[in-house]
């Protein structure tokens, strides 16, 4: 069972800039079969990710909300600092909102890209499980370890 990454790196924006220039000028395919965000530095990573925001991913992924007041509802947080944290995470790049029209406009969550794992490639590489998916491979791994 593969699981499907979404990588976190860390590089200045001349430096993200130039290696995609050079990948386009290689002819090389820039898209990876793993998707990857790139932060100017771990420290506002670690800032900007909060334990909240992993949680909002996690159910995006596993629990797929229809909209972000139900989202509010599951977390069982106020629909304010929900609706705060999904901004950021649109921000990052991490989820979009689509837009679903009914009496009320409506915003449903769902992540940017289709990954089970977020790996953080810094000075320690770091694995947040969001899907269900990678829950039950992580957990294979850890028992065959054993």
């Amino acid at each position: 069972m593969k699981l499907k990454r979404l990588d976190v790196i860390f590089s200045d924006h001349d430096e993200f800039m130039g290696e995609l220039k050079e990948a386009f000028l290689n002819n090389k395919n820039s898209i990876e079969a793993n998707q990857t965000l790139s932060f100017n530095s771990f420290e506002t990573f670690k800032r900007l990710m909060t334990a909240n925001k992993l949680e909002i991913l996690m159910a995006i992924a596993r629990i797929k909300p229809t909209s972000i007041n139900h989202l509010s509802k599951i977390l069982k947080r106020e629909y304010p600092h929900v609706l705060k944290d999904c901004n950021s995470l649109l921000s990052l790049g991490f989820i979009k909102l689509d837009i679903v029209e009914s009496a009320r406009k409506q915003f449903v969550p769902k992540l940017a890209f289709d990954y089970d794992i977020i790996v953080v490639k810094s000075h320690i590489e770091e694995i947040f499980s969001i899907s269900e998916k990678s829950n039950k491979v992580l957990l294979m791994v850890k028992e065959k370890s054993l």
